[in-house]
């Protein structure tokens, strides 16, 4: 198949391009920013340039065969969003509409759900984005979703939508873990809410997905959480004290009590029960073997990737 990905250069973006042409399909990235990650793999092309520039993208589809949106500004001001983020995203389902392309698959988010109110967080959780902490990323990427399904069923093209939390590869980035490293190497104390986490989806595990989806036709119409672990905060902080070898004490706090970021005090269970059901996603390696993954991408976070997993 001939993969178009909008936003290859970003940081999910440059392992799904890999994962694409690692398993023999051809790839045309569309970024604004270089890309420059295929090395000697497969069949490949990078246009570099704006989804806002409909001619460019226009041209840059022609004869893919799936297009997958994951390019997003992460800007928190109305008008960034909802004229150049959704503006490029209409041009991407109009032109992929008018060429026929066989699959959209589009990334979302979890923060589309607002708040969990219950756990596991299903698809069927309500969408309640003005409950978000960032409301208007969270209203933004729900706007971009309803507008798959309004192209799927107005104008027969099968979009696929995702949603997840946060992702990791070799590496992760996030200010949160970043900050927690910092007071790890100080060896000052680290913070966190007794049972608050997420589910991490390993960024191998999403490109599986979108090659399980473009070739599934269940999958047509459809939205997806993935994920492929959960860890509480309180995994993470000891994990790091380990890497950085740090003698920072771990302090659990309640959740009623907590006076930190409001990040730090939730918990992102996310179900990816109806993935499995429906195309037969699920996580490529066992958890011990994921931990161990995560653990090596949190020492590069740390600048310690040569350590591997933790001392």
């Amino acid at each position: 198949m001939r993969f178009l990905l909008a936003g290859g250069a970003g940081e999910v973006g440059r392992h799904v391009s890999r994962y694409i042409l690692e398993h023999g399909h051809e790839l045309i990235v569309l970024d604004k920013a270089p890309w420059t990650e295929a090395g000697g793999l497969g069949t490949h092309a990078a246009v570099r340039g704006d989804l806002q520039d409909k001619k460019l993208v226009e041209t840059a589809l022609a004869g893919a065969d799936v297009v997958v949106n994951l390019a997003w500004s992460f800007a928190d001001d109305a008008a960034t969003i909802f004229r150049e983020d959704l503006g490029g995203h209409i041009n991407l389902l109009e032109a992929a509409a008018a060429g026929r392309c066989k699959r959209v698959i589009y990334a979302s988010t979890a923060a589309v759900y607002g708040a969990p109110l219950s756990e596991p967080v299903t698809e069927e959780h309500p969408c309640l984005p003005l409950q978000a902490r960032k409301p208007l990323y969270a209203l933004g990427k729900l706007s971009a979703e309803q507008l798959c399904h309004i192209y799927h069923n107005g104008r027969g093209l099968p979009a696929t939508v995702i949603r997840f939390w946060w992702a990791f590869g070799d590496t992760i980035g996030g200010r949160h873990l970043r900050d927690m490293v910092a007071a790890a190497e100080n060896n000052e104390p680290l913070r966190v809410v007794a049972g608050a986490g997420g589910t991490f989806v390993a960024m191998d595990d999403i490109g599986a997905f979108i090659l399980a989806a473009a070739a599934s036709p269940p999958s047509a119409g459809g939205v997806y959480n993935l994920g492929s672990l959960f860890l509480t905060w309180t995994e993470i902080a000891a994990a790091i004290i380990e890497i950085v070898g740090s003698r920072s004490p771990l302090i659990e706090s309640s959740g009623g009590s907590w006076r930190g970021p409001a990040f730090l005090n939730e918990r992102w269970l996310l179900s990816w029960e109806k993935a499995a059901r429906e195309t037969g996603y699920r996580p490529a390696r066992e958890n011990g073997v994921l931990r161990q993954a995560f653990a090596r991408a949190l020492a590069g976070c740390a600048g310690r990737a040569a350590l591997g997993v933790a001392r």
